[in-house]
């Protein structure tokens, strides 16, 4: 790294600048800011800057993080709160880039009180209570290829956001003076329609598999593809409440559409609480 490394030194100090070149083309990789005014984008290269000096972003695993790498990053995580405040992020320890997949010791309990153990690998991974972001650059990188309608980062910094008030549930924290509690008192009513009637489509599209199914079977896996194609979010927010409200928020920045189309007052939920309207501009 070049300009980062100078920045590194002075955490907590005076932001670094960005240099210009190096913000051209990050705004270059990530076209769903194309409808951001210049103030909107001023202000996203300043929250940039801070959120770089606050927070450590190294890698892991022999990964080597750029400057590019850095600000790439940073300027996703930033695009959540660029109308709000960096304290969402009071529950951030750091932010760690893995080359790839990364595997996470995942522990349950179920309703009869028997613990469950097993390793999962994981593109991103938010840590709670005052934990770290990891992120798989190789995800991250292949989510900034035109077409694409998931985005890693800004889900995982949405569940940290999340966990401003503990565990993550669905339901982030609130901000006196910018959020508007008229607007956002019946988000739990909302939200949770949505999620059960999210769950119903999932169970018909499962109902639709055939009775071996087996994911790793190519034809099996074109079907669950073109079934899954038909929802509005990815299947992956069926898993719970906190699940939803991460794949509803990068679908609310980067794929947009579907989400209001299927869910119109979650989307105008996520409009009030990040006080953006990507749609607006569309």
């Amino acid at each position: 790294m070049g300009w980062l490394t100078r920045l590194f030194p002075a955490l907590a100090r005076e932001p670094a600048a960005i240099p210009d070149d190096l913000w051209q083309s990050t705004l270059g990789q990530l076209p769903f800011l194309d409808r951001l005014d210049g103030n909107e984008r001023s202000r996203l290269k300043g929250l940039c800057e801070q959120l770089l000096a606050r927070k450590p972003l190294s890698g892991a695993g022999g990964f080597e993080v750029s400057d590019g790498i850095a600000v790439l990053i940073a300027a996703q995580a930033s695009l959540l709160v660029l109308h709000l405040d960096l304290s969402l992020y009071d529950d951030l320890s750091a932010v760690i880039v893995f080359p790839d997949a990364f595997e996470v010791r995942q522990r349950h309990v179920d309703e009869a009180g028997v613990v469950h153990e097993w390793d999962e690998e994981l593109a991103g991974e938010a840590v709670e209570q005052g934990g770290a972001v990891a992120l798989s650059w190789f995800d991250v990188a292949l989510q900034q290829e035109p077409g694409a309608t998931h985005n890693i980062v800004i889900h995982e910094f949405a569940h940290k956001i999340d966990m401003g008030r503990g565990a993550a549930n669905g339901c982030p924290p609130f901000l006196k003076g910018l959020h508007d509690p008229d607007e956002l008192h019946d988000w739990p009513q909302v939200f949770s329609t949505a999620y059960d009637d999210f769950c119903e489509r999932i169970d018909r599209l499962e109902d639709a598999l055939p009775p071996d199914f087996d994911d790793d079977h190519p034809r099996h896996a074109r079907l669950y593809d073109a079934l899954a194609a038909d929802l509005p979010l990815d299947p992956y927010a069926s898993r719970d409440p906190a699940e939803f409200f991460a794949v509803a928020s990068e679908a609310f920045f980067v794929a947009p559409q579907p989400l209001a189309a299927a869910y119109p007052a979650v989307y105008r939920k996520l409009a009030a609480y990040y006080r953006q309207d990507p749609l607006a501009m569309a």
